[in-house]
């Protein structure tokens, strides 16, 4: 008798704490789907929370965070991404029709009988330069769209990155001289072998050798570290460059697109050096903006 009492005492405190544990944990559930719900509905960086002892609960709910982290973080992605495309079509749309008014405006002017040789001749240079441009920034929306597409293959090969470097410097060399730079080279005899594509990092090269001379002045430097090539130069409106962007497509610190940038230089730079195992990067330096370039070592 006394044996039967002890065990209907024993599974009434288990039945007990059964039941309770079933309630909070129902409780629990509830407030989690309650809060899930709240977080679907509102863009908040709020994370799931329980107080429950259950570690299947807990995992689940580990589980879910990891997944609203994930979540928002696409979210804010493509947002990011539509903003850019948003901003990529105004750019191109405005690259596009700037020559093409200009053209069509001398074109214009030209049908007038009132106009000498001289005049006529100089009409005719400015439409061609005008054409020239709207067909540098078609071949670099072709270009930079072959490149994210995956359409480029690479050769990948050790190569001496001292010699293109030099070859590069030496095909830009005139246009610096002539924009009145005083070019500062360290480039070591000593080879300097890198994996890479030869006719990528020569585009590499002269991409950013370009936007030094479309946007840069006085003075440039440039040095082969190891297996780091380094870039350096003055420019113009140095504050007003936000070089957390300065990679991304169509950017361009100039607000009102007036020089001969289309912005897509140095974003065809960066995802050739990407492709290839490498990085780049940038930074401002006192008065100078400074161009890393690092290959991955042979």
């Amino acid at each position: 008798m006394i044996l039967i009492t002890v065990l209907c005492i024993v599974f009434g405190i288990l039945f007990v704490a059964c039941s309770l544990y079933l309630f909070l944990l129902k409780r629990d559930i509830r407030q989690l789907n309650n809060k899930l719900s709240d977080i679907a509905h509102i863009d908040t960086n709020a994370r799931l929370i329980t107080s429950t002892f259950d570690k299947r609960i807990s995992d689940l709910v580990q589980s879910i965070n990891d997944m609203l982290k994930k979540n928002r973080k696409d979210h804010y992605d493509a947002r990011r991404l539509e903003a850019e495309l948003k901003r990529a079509i105004t750019n191109i749309s405005h690259d596009l029709r700037t020559p093409l008014t200009a053209a069509r405006g001398y074109l214009q002017m030209l049908e007038s009988p009132d106009l000498d040789a001289e005049t006529r001749a100089r009409y005719l240079e400015i439409i061609g330069g005008r054409l020239d441009s709207l067909g540098v920034l078609m071949n670099n929306l072709f270009e930079f769209a072959r490149i994210i597409e995956g359409n480029t293959t690479f050769d990948i090969q050790a190569v001496n990155i001292s010699n293109i470097l030099r070859d590069a410097l030496s095909e830009a060399y005139g246009e610096l001289e002539r924009k009145g730079f005083t070019v500062d080279v360290d480039i070591p005899d000593t080879p300097m072998i890198c994996l890479c594509d030869t006719d990528a990092l020569r585009r590499i090269l002269q991409n950013l050798l370009k936007n030094v001379y479309y946007h840069g002045k006085e003075y440039l430097s440039v040095r082969l570290i190891d297996n780091q090539i380094e870039i350096s130069n003055k420019t113009n409106n140095l504050n007003k460059l936000d070089v957390e962007h300065i990679f991304e497509r169509f950017y361009t610190a100039d607000a009102s697109r007036t020089n001969k940038s289309t912005g897509l230089g140095l974003a065809i730079a960066t995802e050739l050096t990407q492709r290839m195992g490498g990085k780049i990067s940038v930074k401002k330096d006192n008065d100078m903006l400074v161009f890393s370039v690092q290959l991955p070592s042979a």
